[in-house]
């Protein structure tokens, strides 16, 4: 019994011998098919594609004034006071002081910033805050 399961259990062919017996002409009439559809595309109306659509600006407010990204922030804040306390606190303490001279030198920057409208007072202080590393603001930054 095991003799006739070996011999009959598995008709397993060689590939060499597995691929001649593959007919090409199945793609062939794919490709017929393909052509004939092309050749009848032709004679329909041609397809109009529009142009791409632009994006559309943010509307003008109706004072007529552009919108404004963000709510800028008062022209009469100012942190100039601060940063002069930063600068005395830089020359007088012996701990951390290149933590205050960094912070000085950044507050002369933001507070451009500030005095134009372009950056919050608060959000200058927490920058300068952050510069600290944990120090505390001097008293004239409130």
């Amino acid at each position: 019994m095991l003799a006739l399961v070996a011999t009959f259990g598995c008709k397993q062919t060689p590939k060499e011998d597995a691929e001649p017996t593959k007919s090409p002409s199945p793609p062939t009439t794919a490709t017929a098919t393909a052509t004939a559809a092309a050749t009848a595309e032709p004679s329909a109306a041609p397809v109009e594609i529009p142009p791409p659509i632009q994006p559309t600006m943010p509307a003008a407010t109706t004072a007529g004034k552009p919108a404004a990204k963000a709510e800028p922030a008062a022209k009469g804040e100012s942190i100039t006071a601060c940063c002069t306390a930063l600068h005395k606190e830089a020359t007088e303490a012996p701990k951390d002081k290149g933590l205050y001279q960094t912070a000085a030198a950044s507050c002369d920057a933001i507070s451009k910033l500030v005095s134009a409208g372009t950056t919050k007072k608060a959000a200058a202080l927490t920058q300068l805050r952050a510069n600290l590393r944990g120090n505390k603001l001097p008293a004239g930054c409130e």
